[in-house]
């Protein structure tokens, strides 16, 4: 038989969680065609010499809707080995987009994602209004496949306008809602995403459209999908008081449809009869770097929020009054929304790196051993030290759950691996090695899974969830998307920094070692760490769509 690729000597892993095998995989036409010990010719052969044939992994929890215009690659996913990103998630997008509404979408996803705003006015060239009409757009030059979902904050902005953020919708806003949701879907989209959040905010401090909505008007809305027959719900739940609730198992019921809750650790409360899977990522600690001049987390408390949308050198002089730091004291030490803890725990919010030389012994210690140190209250040892380096210094916090907590929630059979948040927070956090962190740590280091229930939860149980029913294993007539990696190196680079985003923005940089080959519908796209220059991919359409 003749191939046009033929990856050879592998060891196929096929995303089953059947045991691996040694053997080959033919590729023609952008398909697999052939799986075993094979025979023929090929246009190109590949051998890769023991090492892991799997199938792409896919990046489930993306933000890459205005990226992937100027960025179609979705860097930096593609490095660690996803051949599919799926964007459109916590209730945000780019469509439907009127172009007097263009505005409040990219304030949403500048605010909520952390993403530049310069970057996305000068990255972003608007030739689409509707949902089919930028799915189009995407399909023109993709170098990862990208499934799109619909984010029901745009859509609630998109009907309602203005009201959207405050009010209620009425009935006939809904059976409009629906409609649009119905387009979507037939167009291709592969479901509708919303979110409990009250933290997000659009750039004018406005909370997200999809805040405002009842449960029973999202129910509503989502029941457009039982009434196409596809798509799957994404819903976050920072709050944790909707799955209690039962709100998402209300959606599952009444859709019919899978929800996917990107709420970690809580698959065990889920009614799994009623097709429900929940999502973590599988990292120890939040990767996230930040400065007190980008991060957000601190704008949710009363206090801080007027102080954190102050120009430099205004928050400089608000950090330093006494008056002022006694009321931010009051929010971080208060109780959390649990009620449990204080808000902010000093003693998991780390120092990153020191801008100054006198200061680099406070490197990888908590604020509260540094004030402890200092003989001073942890608010005012963290604010003293931001405001001495200029805001140059970088924290980051630590997660407060064990290693065997964490396990537990990622060998869940009914937990999704993934929530990188892939081009979001791109100042602070590069999260795209979610992969390589999980096949390193978790399968090498710890044993604490197979290497075959890793890739699965990377590939087919991902695929499933979200309906792309033509990849995510490793079959003669699916979609010819490939991983080639070393089990025993592969892992993350280190963090660092690029200046590459539009306007001249620096976003974080992570790459990494032992992902020899990236192939996504039959091409090679990433060869040993560079890019081919070729463009493969395409738009991941759901199930009701017709062409």
């Amino acid at each position: 038989m003749d191939y046009d690729l033929l990856v050879q000597n592998g060891r196929v892993v096929d995303g089953s969680g059947a045991p691996a095998f040694s053997g080959d995989v033919g590729i023609a036409g952008g398909k697999i065609v052939a799986v075993g010990k094979l025979g023929g010719t090929a246009r190109r052969t590949i051998d890769v010499q023991g090492q892991v044939i799997a199938p792409g992994f896919i990046d489930n929890h993306c933000h890459f809707d205005a990226q992937v215009l100027w960025d179609p690659l979705c860097t930096f996913a593609c490095y660690h080995g996803a051949t599919t990103v799926i964007n459109g998630n916590c209730s945000l997008g780019m469509a439907p987009a009127r172009p007097d509404a263009r505005h409040d979408l990219v304030s949403m996803l500048s605010r909520v994602e952390a993403i530049p705003v310069k970057s996305l006015e000068a990255g972003v060239e608007w030739t689409w209004e509707t949902i089919p009409e930028y799915l189009d757009t995407l399909d023109r030059r993709l170098g990862v496949n990208v499934g799109a979902l619909i984010g029901f904050s745009a859509v609630r902005r998109h009907v309602m306008g203005e009201a959207a953020y405050t009010e209620a919708a009425s009935g006939e806003q809904i059976e409009d809602m629906k409609a649009i949701v119905r387009e979507g879907i037939v167009a291709g989209a592969l479901g509708l995403s919303s979110e409990r959040n009250l933290r997000h905010m659009d750039l004018e401090g406005r909370v997200l459209p999809a805040n405002v909505a009842s449960g029973d008007e999202f129910i509503a809305v989502a029941e457009a999908l039982a009434e196409v027959g596809a798509g799957s719900i994404q819903f976050g739940d920072s709050e944790r008081t909707e799955l209690s609730e039962g709100l998402m198992t209300r959606v599952a019921h009444a859709t019919g449809r899978p929800v996917i809750s990107s709420v970690a650790g809580r698959a065990g409360s889920l009614d799994n009869d009623a097709r429900m899977y929940a999502m973590s990522p599988p990292f120890l600690e939040n990767t996230g770097r930040w400065t007190l001049m980008t991060v957000d987390s601190f704008s949710a408390f009363p206090a801080w929020k007027p102080v954190m949308s102050l120009s430099k050198e205004d928050r400089k002089r608000a950090f330093a009054d006494p008056a002022v730091r006694v009321a931010l004291r009051a929010d971080a030490d208060g109780p959390d929304r649990q009620g449990n803890t204080p808000a902010v725990r000093w003693d998991l919010v780390y120092v990153s790196s020191a801008a100054l030389p006198a200061n680099q012994g406070l490197v990888e210690r908590s604020v509260t051993e540094i004030a402890q140190e200092q003989g001073k209250e942890p608010l005012d040892a963290f604010l003293d030290l931001a405001l001495e380096e200029e805001f140059g210094t970088y924290f980051y916090q630590r997660s407060d759950m064990s290693v065997e907590a964490i396990e537990a929630i990622l060998t869940d059979p009914h937990v999704l691996v993934g929530l990188s948040d892939g081009g979001a927070h791109v100042s602070r956090r590069c999260d795209s090695h979610f992969s390589t962190f999980l096949l390193s740590y978790w399968v090498r280091e710890r044993g604490a899974m197979s290497l075959e229930e890793a890739v699965r939860k990377l590939t087919f149980m991902s695929a499933t969830a979200f309906g792309m029913y033509d990849r995510g294993l490793i079959r003669p007539g699916l979609a010819a998307d490939l991983t080639v990696f070393d089990p025993d190196t592969i892992a993350p680079g280190d963090l660092d920094q690029v200046a590459d985003y539009p306007a001249e923005a620096v976003r974080m940089r992570r790459l990494c070692d032992g992902v020899d080959y990236t192939i996504v519908n039959g091409e090679v796209l990433i060869e040993h760490g560079e890019h081919t220059g070729a463009l493969p991919g395409q738009v991941i359409r759901s199930s009701a769509y017709r062409g």
